[in-house]
């Protein structure tokens, strides 16, 4: 087994995979009682649809990662449909909901294109820019800056900044690597601040609720009270836990009812069952996970290896801070879940494919 995996690498992996289920069963049980008088309904569908399916699609990743350029017509066909796929949320007859454009509806099947695309949209920079690395910096730049507005720009408009941000930090992350000297990174990074600087008083102007959510958030709910609700009651949830929490299946909160409690507020449940203790060992789990996919990256001499861990890492990184910081009143709701523990089978099933990636790089 050794010589096929990564030991500490799927360790880590179980055990988040573990906890994520016995806390969302947790946090489900008495939500899937009251609505569909079957207290495993929500719970069945996380094991099967991302625990059991994620563990699947590791195993793939494991195979591809191997021999990640060889498998690069794959990766890049991919890309291609997934990124087509974001178009169809802006049509009607396939919304998931009727105002909502994050997701695609087939009928037999929905998901949200931009969480699926992830792995594939930095590998596709990666190869990218592998292909013009002799070019001079202003030409990377432009090539870069064309790509990320043809990336972002349908995502920024569905809308979903918080997956302009994950996504564009982690493509910014492989640019950066690319480049070999100081002043070029330092350039670049300056670049990329402006970038994000420019979208965000763009989405804060043109979307009014941004702007309300923000400034609710800002005033600690004094104004538009109703948008500061979710953080409210995900903030009390979380410090009622104490210390060592209330006990597996003891949250309150979940049967009072926590806006988005199975998707963006899934920490706070899990914070006010295990506390201060539970909370900290899961920061450490998180921590270990983000450091040993960058040990294997830092192990390898290859451009496209090394580019992918870590834009790969910075991902997991954000995302995982972005939601735990929202429920702790860190930051305003972005609506991102947490890894391994959050419903929402897009974004997970794209996090176990692209460890699986990494995990191959070990033998590849």
């Amino acid at each position: 087994m050794a010589k096929t995996i990564d030991l500490t690498l799927v360790i880590l992996l179980v055990i988040l995979s573990f906890l994520g289920l016995i806390n969302f069963f947790s946090a489900s049980y008495y939500f899937s009682l009251k609505n569909f008088q079957d207290p495993y309904f929500y719970f069945k569908k996380f094991f099967f649809k991302i625990t059991f399916l994620g563990f699947l699609l590791f195993l793939i990743g494991n195979f591809l990662g191997k021999k990640l350029i060889y498998y690069r017509k794959i990766f890049l066909f991919f890309f291609f449909l997934f990124y087509l796929t974001i178009f169809l949320g802006f049509l009607p007859q396939f919304r998931w909901q009727e105002s909502v454009a994050r997701w695609v509806n087939f009928g037999f099947l929905s998901f949200q294109p931009a969480e699926i695309l992830k792995p594939f949209v930095i590998l596709f920079l990666i190869f990218l820019m592998t292909r013009i690395k002799k070019f001079s910096l202003s030409q990377k730049i432009f090539i870069f800056l064309i790509f990320l507005f043809l990336v972002l720009i349908p995502i920024f408009l569905q809308p979903s900044y918080s997956n302009v941000l994950i996504i564009g930090a982690s493509l910014g992350t492989v640019f950066l690597k690319s480049l070999k000297s100081k002043k070029e990174i330092f350039l670049s990074i300056f670049i990329l601040f402006l970038v994000f600087l420019t979208l965000s008083l763009i989405g804060t102007s043109f979307w009014q609720y941004r702007l309300e959510r923000l400034i609710s958030f800002l005033t600690q709910g004094k104004v538009f009270s109703e948008k500061y609700l979710q953080v409210e009651q995900a903030v009390a949830a979380v410090s009622s836990g104490g210390i060592f929490g209330k006990g597996l299946g003891k949250s309150e909160i979940k049967i009072l009812g926590l806006p988005q409690m199975l998707t963006d507020s899934i920490f706070a449940i899990y914070a006010e069952e295990t506390g201060f203790v539970g909370s900290l060992i899961l920061l450490i789990l998180f921590f270990l996970l983000i450091l040993r996919i960058i040990i294997l990256g830092t192990r390898t001499k290859v451009f496209e290896k090394e580019a992918f861990v870590l834009a790969t890492a910075v991902w997991l990184c954000l995302q995982t801070f972005l939601h735990i910081a929202s429920n702790i009143g860190l930051f305003v709701p972005t609506g991102v879940i947490l890894p391994f523990f959050s419903y929402g089978a897009s974004g997970q099933l794209a996090i176990y494919f692209s460890l699986g990636i990494i995990n191959g790089f070990k033998n590849g």
